[in-house]
């Protein structure tokens, strides 16, 4: 298992061989878009702060969405359908956690292995393996169960408040270090604080990124822009998931 220090070195030099070599994907969705709810979590458990949800309510909103024949999106799926145009289920919804805490993989993977479900964790690549965090082997172990992993930056900077070159490189080496750590491709991310401005999208888009997701509330229109997808941000005092997708 690598030590975190080893992780860190590994990211160095993949970045150091890498840097340069941007590639790009397509950057306009499908004409046929589609509206999609994309519930947006960060904690899982006891805890009193306004970002934790108790472990039954993740379980409730899961429950709520299996009754009601939603179908948890891949990345793939998604994928396909902004960049190929194939058309998504007609209940779709794209799971989502923001940070990496380490209550994701004790309570929120299982509960999600559970239903059969689906959802996409983005991490602080600085912050794998600390207190309180996911380990590289955790998230490893994710992935492999069919959970993808993306980028939430190196060190979780509000990227509207950097200079283009410094968000450019907060994208590109937390993308470069989890390919490296997983062995595949990391392609989508979700912008620290939901901080995000033309330069972010563009250092996104040059950095190979095909998805962002911002924390503007409402719906994702997957006709629009895919680098600037809205979310539902589910907080401990904030609208339940149902009242959501009303």
């Amino acid at each position: 298992m690598l030590t975190r220090r080893q992780f860190l070195q590994k990211c160095a030099l993949t970045i150091a061989a890498s840097y340069g070599g941007y590639w790009r994907l397509p950057s306009t969705a499908s004409a046929a878009g589609a509206l999609i709810p994309v519930p947006v979590y960060h904690r899982v458990g006891e805890g009193t702060g306004d970002l934790t949800i108790a472990g039954g309510r993740l379980a409730e909103d899961l429950r709520i969405l299996a009754d009601n024949a939603y179908l948890t999106l891949t990345v793939g799926q998604l994928k396909e359908h902004l960049h190929a145009g194939r058309p998504l289920p007609e209940k779709a919804v794209f799971l989502t956690f923001d940070d990496g805490y380490l209550d994701n993989y004790a309570a929120a993977f299982p509960l999600l292995a559970s239903y059969g479900m689906t959802a996409s964790f983005f991490v602080i690549t600085s912050l794998l393996g600390q207190p309180g965090r996911m380990t590289a082997s955790q998230i490893m172990e994710m992935s492999a169960a069919g959970m993808y992993i993306g980028s939430h930056t190196v060190s979780h900077r509000p990227l509207a408040t950097l200079a283009k070159w410094e968000a450019t490189l907060e994208l590109q080496i937390s993308k470069a270090c989890l390919e490296d750590l997983l062995g595949k491709e990391v392609g989508a991310v979700a912008y620290p604080c939901g901080s995000y401005n033309d330069d972010t999208l563009a250092a996104a888009r040059e950095a190979g990124y095909w998805a962002g997701f911002t924390v503007r509330r409402g719906w994702a229109d997957t006709a629009a822009d895919p680098l600037a997808m809205n979310r539902l941000p589910i907080f401990r005092n904030g609208r339940r998931l149902a009242a959501h997708l009303s």
